[in-house]
This record gives C-alpha cells, structure tokens and sequence, in this order.
C-alpha cells in the first residue's frame, strides 16, 4: 500500500468520525446532549457534580461531598441500598461519559481528541466522593456552566423523568440568557441521539409519543413553560423537528 493510499483512507476514516455529531463535541452546551445514555438518576447525579462549578474555580479543583449528602440531595432513605445506588451513579458516570473532540496536531493535522468527562472519581469506605474534571475536559465544562447552565439545582429537582431533564438542558443550551422564547431544531437523528445516546434508536411514532411527548409534557406541568413541536417531512418520512419553548413565567413578569 502506497502512503498516498494509507493517507487517504485515513482521511476517510477521520471524516466519518467528524460526520458523526453524536460522537462529536466541539463547545460547552454541547455537553448538556452528549450523554442521552444514562439513566434519570445518573443524569441527576452529573448535574449535582456541575452545580459544585464556580467560575473562579480553577480547572484542576478536586471537589468533595458525602455520599449521604448525595442521598439527603435527592430525598432518599439512609439505607446501604441508597448508597449502593449513589456509588453505582458514579461508576456509571466514569464509564460511560466518553468525549471526543476535534483537535489539531502541531504538524496541522486534524483529529480526533478521544478523552472523558472525568479525571478522576473516588469512592471513600467512609461515604466521602471526591471528583475532577479531566484536563481536556474542563474547559467544556466551565463554559457550559458560565454560559449555558443558568438553571439551579432547584428547578432539576422539579423534573423527575429523564427526558425532561435532558430537554431542560437542551432548552438551557440553546436559550440567549433568560430570553422568554427559545427554538431548538435540529434532524431526526439529531434528537434521537440527544435523547438517547448514541447506540439506541427507535421509530418515529414512539420517539414522539415516549419520549418528547413526555419530556414537552413535564416541562409544561412542572417550569411553568408552553411547549410547540413542529415535524418536516420528506415525502412521508419524518426527517426533523422543531420545538419552540416559551417561558411563561417570563411573561407573566414583563
């Protein structure tokens, strides 16, 4: 095999990587979607580990809490099955929060940067959870944080589904500020991946009536918001949405 020929198919392989957005996170709202497989609890979990951000904060700070703040946080019982539950949370975050990033190398060539959420998780025997971000990591985090998670951990305790959670994140990443009217469009697989990673997959019918439908739902009931989907077809195929999320609590103090 020619070099000529390696390099191509190199550049085929990179470029079929970089097409794939649900692998892909290129600033920091992007990862208000990037983790649609994990459980309500675990998303929970994650949102409770962003809410220890400042923005003074530097990078490399190693957080710390108790497994039985963790518990109190969430409502549960002081049980061994509870902080089973918390342990398994941060297991689950470790694992399964892999991030890929574009990048470029000194030579100018591009690629692709395959790292994770976090540096470091520890578990302690006595209940203490220590936390870091990863060096590639943090800055995603710090910009999602100051630009993009406007929301308290307050409002997250309202929602309890776990596509609630993450269509209030996804409403966060696409919202200027507190701005009352907000629209998030995006294709079939777009949505599909936001909500549920990118591995899982299901058809239209149920995607809508599982899923958004119950996350619109719970947005509605729950933040006081009014939620309007719009579907685009191609021939009779669904190929994308439209949701325009309005804030009426905005309203109602203009």
């Amino acid at each position: 095999m020619t070099f000529l020929e390696e390099n191509k198919k190199a550049q085929k392989a990179l470029n079929s990587l970089l097409s794939r957005q649900d692998y892909l996170v290129v600033q920091g709202n992007d990862l208000a979607k990037s983790f649609g497989g994990l459980k309500a609890f675990e998303q929970r979990v994650l949102d409770y580990c962003f809410s220890f951000v400042h923005a003074d904060d530097e990078p490399t700070k190693l957080y710390e809490v108790s497994a039985l703040e963790v518990i109190k946080h969430f409502g549960l019982n002081t049980s061994g099955d509870s902080y089973q539950r918390v342990a398994q949370a941060f297991k689950t975050l470790n694992e399964n929060t892999a991030l890929y990033l574009p990048t470029t190398l000194p030579s100018g060539e591009r690629g692709i940067l395959m790292t994770q959420l976090f540096g470091r998780i520890v578990f302690g025997e006595y209940g203490t959870v220590q936390f870091k971000f990863s060096e590639d990591a943090a800055p995603l985090v710090f910009d999602l944080k100051t630009k993009f998670y406007s929301f308290h951990l307050r409002e997250l305790a309202r929602i309890n589904g776990k596509y609630g959670l993450i269509l209030l994140k996804l409403w966060e990443s696409y919202r200027h500020g507190h701005e009352t009217v907000t629209t998030i469009t995006g294709s079939t697989e777009d949505w599909q991946g936001w909500f549920l990673g990118k591995d899982r997959r299901v058809s239209a019918s149920r995607f809508y009536s599982s899923i958004l439908k119950r996350a619109t739902e719970e947005l509605e009931e729950k933040l006081d918001a009014e939620c309007t989907l719009m579907s685009y077809k191609k021939g009779r195929k669904i190929v994308s949405y439209e949701l325009t999320i309005v804030d009426k609590s905005k309203l109602v103090n203009s």
